[in-house]
């Protein structure tokens, strides 16, 4: 339903254009063209509003298009300018705190891409809420106002004809019976009289009725009645003004459609007047004005409603239609071709301005060549907005690629290991999609935590998150089991894994020769000055301590299942691999290691994330974020309260602007590296 409400404003849109169009058309020729033209003209734009059909390139599709690029592009602008903050830092939250401890992203990937997550998922968040209400309120208005008008007509023809009295005149109904030859009309046609009516009328379609105020009128004028309501019902204007009242009822929010509305009314007098002249006689305009008049100053009971068809009309109406009566003449060949013209450009205009998205029949085929095009085109176009990083036009761009398609890009995100593009492809899938399942069999089989907590955070629900732990838990996959626990906010059976994980580890490295007495390593019973245990191929994930009153330095060797094979000590190259550049800077204090640098110097940061807080310490806020091998300007050190260190930033070495209100920014010191 969606999807049609958007197609109803896009035909709401079209419909505006072209009805302001011709109001201004109108109102410079100034009836030149003839009233019947005038009137007619408008079932064009009735059509056009009614009708979701386009070509496939059209104004509202590239509007539409247009539309939302603006959107995309501003939001990706405002946060640009946004500092951070709170949003920021829950965006990293929900990114993967883990990441910080330790989760591998690639280097030089802008963490600002975390701060425009929030924005692009927001949008269509926002945009379904809004439509999943939008379109009841509108439906329930339109139903509504139809439902309504429709009582309101049967409500006013159950009153005249409960009033109404047959006419027994045989002067009259003869009369009636030659005027219904005239307009070519076989249908019987009963006469009543009605003294609460305003003015003589016809209603009914399929048993109609003309209904006299009176039936004192002369035959003169009775002709001249008959003919006019007659004319009405041979054109089959009842049903023109219900088709234009179901406009008015789809299109209620759309004031051009009521002004289009007043418009056909004023039309379809001015056009049965034209055409009743022309039948009669041009000499015979005086009289049909003068029958117009006497049918004026008729008194008034009963207000008719909107489809109902009569002679009255308010005095600046009939004014205006005396002066069109008086002038009617009859239509030159040149009037002819002009209005031909006139009508095709209006029908091209009606016809290119098209809907949004154009919905026209195509062959099998040819929907085929047209899926295929469109998802080369939004290929290219997502190629493009990737390699620009701009999130909210690739979330787009991929949610219109085609089923093969998304798992393709898929598979290239996670092979670049862009954790934020990969987020915004996710928010995009179904459901249902089979590519959930696919990708998070497969990031648990290669032991990727980090991609799969991002399927787990967006798209699993919690029967499949404790599916999942029940086969980690059996697994034994310690790593998946911690992951799980926190999406199900089990944290006490987390804190019991943790211990137990935490004995077990101490028990394997106690198999190798490596003990601990508190926080001292031994092994081979000398004092550890360096421990180093990489637990993941790819540097992931690792454990590294330090004691600077130790006196060899070790390191746990794993064979490719991760399952520790032996102990053995660390070169000096090793060191200094380990530790960059740094080299006797390195002073290592009694509980961690503090590097002695002289300031300011440059820096890099070594984790995937970085928080940059203002202050010194894990309890101030979050004003921004770094990814690992960025590089920045360090000012200064300070230590914390519990003994953390923490490295002053040079706001203006950071990548990204923080807000002007943020005096001071810092990052944990175990974060960045000397370079």
């Amino acid at each position: 339903m969606t999807q049609i409400f958007k197609t109803v404003l896009s035909m709401s849109l079209s419909g505006a254009i072209l009805i302001a169009v011709l109001l201004c058309g109108i109102r410079l020729l100034r009836g030149r063209l003839g009233r019947q033209w005038q009137y007619y003209i408008w079932m064009i734009v009735v059509m056009r509003l009614l009708l979701p059909f386009g070509p496939e390139v059209s104004l509202m599709g590239q509007a539409y298009r247009a539309a939302d690029r603006m959107m995309a592009q501003g939001t990706q602008m405002v946060q640009r300018e946004r500092p951070g903050g709170q949003d920021v830092e829950d965006a990293a939250k929900r990114a993967g705190q883990h990441l910080e401890e330790g989760t591998e992203r690639s280097p030089g990937q802008n963490t600002q891409g975390y701060m425009v997550q929030d924005t692009a998922r927001a949008k269509p968040e926002a945009a379904a809420l809004a439509g999943k209400y939008l379109w009841v309120i509108w439906l329930a208005a339109a139903l509504g106002m139809l439902i309504r008008k429709i009582s309101m007509y049967q409500s006013y023809i159950k009153y005249v004809k409960a009033g109404a009295e047959p006419v027994g005149d045989l002067a009259l109904l003869d009369q009636l019976a030659v005027a219904a030859h005239k307009c070519g009309i076989n249908k019987a046609v009963e006469l009543c009289v009605n003294p609460l009516v305003a003015s003589p009328m016809l209603v009914g379609y399929f048993h109609p009725s003309i209904v006299l105020p009176s039936a004192d009128v002369s035959e003169r004028e009775f002709c001249w009645i008959a003919m006019h309501e007659l004319t009405h019902y041979r054109r089959r204007d009842i049903l023109y003004k219900w088709l234009v009242q179901a406009v008015v009822c789809l299109h209620w929010f759309n004031p051009f459609v009521h002004m289009m509305s007043r418009e056909i009314d004023r039309a379809c007098e001015f056009a049965c007047d034209e055409a009743v002249v022309a039948k009669m006689g041009y000499d015979s305009a005086a009289d049909y004005g003068k029958t117009l008049l006497n049918a004026m100053a008729a008194g008034s009971t009963y207000r008719e409603p909107l489809a109902a068809v009569n002679m009255s009309a308010n005095k600046e109406l009939l004014r205006e239609r005396l002066g069109a009566i008086m002038n009617c003449k009859k239509h030159t060949k040149a009037k002819g071709l002009i209005t031909v013209g006139l009508t095709a450009c209006v029908a091209l205009g009606a016809f290119f301005i098209g809907v949004y998205p154009s919905s026209a029949a195509e062959p099998k085929a040819s929907a085929q060549e047209k899926s295929k095009a469109s998802n080369e085109a939004s290929g290219a176009e997502a190629e493009r907005y990737y390699e620009e990083h701009s999130l909210p036009l690739f979330y787009i761009a991929f949610g219109e690629l085609d089923e093969r398609a998304q798992e393709m890009w898929l598979d290239r995100i996670y092979a670049d290991r862009n954790h934020q593009f990969f987020s915004v492809c996710v928010w995009r899938l179904d459901g249902d999609s089979p590519l959930i399942q696919t990708f998070a069999q497969r990031f648990y089989e290669e032991d990727d935590v980090a991609f799969f907590s991002i399927l787990a955070d967006e798209m699993m629900s919690e029967e499949a998150l404790e599916g999942w732990l029940e086969q980690a838990l059996s697994d034994q996959k310690w790593n998946f089991q911690s992951m799980l626990y926190d999406k199900l906010n089990r944290g006490e059976e987390k804190d019991e894994l943790e211990k137990a994980l935490e004995a077990e580890q101490k028990e394997a490295y106690r198999l190798v020769g490596v003990t601990w007495n508190g926080k001292n390593c031994y092994y081979e019973e000398q004092l550890v000055h360096i421990f180093l245990d990489i637990r993941m191929p790819d540097r992931s994930f690792y454990t590294l301590d330090m004691n600077p009153a130790g006196t060899v330095d070790i390191k746990i060797e794993r064979a490719a299942d991760g399952k520790i094979t032996g102990v053995a000590y660390m070169t000096e190259a090793e060191v200094a691999e380990l530790f960059g550049d740094m080299g006797e800077d390195v002073n290592l204090t009694a509980d961690k290691a503090e590097v002695d640098v002289e300031f300011p110097r440059k820096m890099t940061v070594c984790m995937p994330v970085c928080r940059i807080r203002e202050g010194a310490g894990e309890e101030f806020q979050v004003v921004g974020l770094l990814g690992e091998g960025e590089t920045v300007n360090v000012l200064g050190k300070k230590e914390a309260a519990d003994g953390q260190m923490w490295y002053l930033l040079d706001r203006e070495s950071l990548p990204q602007k923080i807000d002007a209100s943020v005096k001071v920014c810092y990052v944990r010191g175990d974060l960045l590296e000397v370079n």
